[in-house]
């Protein structure tokens, strides 16, 4: 019977749902999800249904996530162990980048739905090894993103998987390599990465856009200029076959973390006056200029239209609000990113505040999850979208 149940679930809300109802629902999921079991084949989920929801751990030993479904503006608790002691610091298509936090070196995806999981290379094979040891949390990683030569190809040595520490700087591996290598020049502040047209983008603090040989990833050209005012944070994501740059800009208030007050959107154009942008490369400490003149600038732009944008340690996601009618268009998504002071402070993390919407209509901020004084979470949330396909 829970199989045909099962079966019928159409949406990775409900089948979060099921999970939850008992422990012997939660076996019989797990069951059906064991390859060496001889159930037949579970029919694939639309794939019109990612809505992500904010995951939220509820303490550092909890096997107990919090999922925060924004149009239900309700949070739901699910057992998940495999996820206790871990650090988060990326996901994507509903996988989640996990780092344990009392080992400091083991890093993988999981899929907390499925139970599947994928091992990285160890953390201590980077060139220049990330120093992780005698630290409560892991945090000279930053975010971790996976892109591909196609957003459809999904073959392990395809796959390319991108780390970028706390000052900015990448490494890489495929799926299935088994260390991790440096990306040259050894270029700071990098913020997010992206794979656009086949190529693989890279953009700093700045907002000089890079594009890195992805065949051995061992070259960065600068390839665009920003002439906007430096934000806080930095994030790419395509949109209705745009580049599009998303500049997030934060306030300290008293004596709390930073509240995002703004947001501003960049589009990738032709420009009518070459540059030659310098850059800082860590290899010799010296400041260069791009070789060949740079022809592209980021144009602001006010509107997403239909578009609804969500922003985080997650891989930015884009999604069309007449496909997703529990959310509305023209407005960012966005999930607090200020893990690092908190846990160098303190060793533990503040209340959820800077989770939220930004609407670009009328450039308003409304902020979820606070109040929440229930809980002390020890790292901040990240979106993500359930996957049991």
């Amino acid at each position: 019977m829970l199989q045909l149940v099962i079966r019928a679930i159409d949406s990775p809300k409900d089948y979060l749902n099921f999970t939850g109802v008992c422990k012997s629902w939660r076996i019989s999921r797990e069951i059906m999800f064991n390859p060496r079991c001889n159930f037949p084949p579970i029919n694939p989920l639309p794939k019109k249904y990612p809505f992500p929801m904010l995951l939220q751990p509820h303490g550092q030993e909890s096997e107990v996530f919090y999922f925060y479904s924004i149009f239900q503006r309700k949070v739901h608790m699910v057992h998940v162990p495999e996820l206790s002691n871990k650090w988060i610091p990326g996901s994507w298509r509903g996988w989640l980048a996990t780092i344990d936090i009392n080992d400091g070196n083991l890093i993988h995806f999981l899929n907390p739905i499925t139970k599947a999981h994928i091992t990285l290379p160890p953390l201590s094979t980077c060139p220049k090894s990330i120093n992780l040891t005698k630290r409560r949390c892991p945090l000279d990683v930053e975010k971790i993103v996976v892109v591909s030569s196609s957003e459809v190809d999904t073959q392990p040595n395809h796959m390319i998987v991108v780390l970028i520490t706390d000052v900015g700087k990448l490494h890489f591996c495929r799926l299935g390599d088994d260390r991790w290598k440096k990306v040259y020049p050894s270029i700071s502040n990098i913020q997010d990465v992206i794979e656009f047209k086949g190529l693989l983008h890279a953009v700093d603090v700045r907002g000089t856009l890079f594009v890195i040989e992805t065949g051995t990833c061992t070259k960065m050209t600068p390839v665009a200029v920003h002439r906007g005012r430096w934000p806080d944070r930095q994030y790419l994501v395509e949109s209705a076959g745009d580049l599009l740059l998303i500049s997030r800009f934060q306030e300290v208030e008293d004596d709390k973390d930073a509240r995002t007050l703004l947001f501003k959107l960049y589009r990738l154009v032709e420009s009518q006056i070459t540059y030659y942008k310098p850059y800082y490369c860590d290899e010799d400490r010296q400041v260069h200029y791009s070789e060949d003149p740079i022809f592209k600038i980021w144009e602001e732009i006010e509107s997403l239209h239909d578009q609804i944008l969500f922003v985080g340690r997650n891989r930015t996601l884009c999604l069309d609000s007449k496909l997703y009618h529990e959310y509305k268009g023209n407005c960012i998504y966005f999930a607090d990113e200020s893990p690092a002071d908190a846990w160098r402070a303190t060793g533990e993390y503040a209340d959820p505040h800077d989770n939220g919407v930004y609407y670009m209509n009328d450039k308003r901020v409304e902020y979820f999850m606070e109040g929440l004084s229930d809980w002390l979470p020890i790292m901040p949330a990240i979106w993500f979208s359930p996957n049991p396909w």
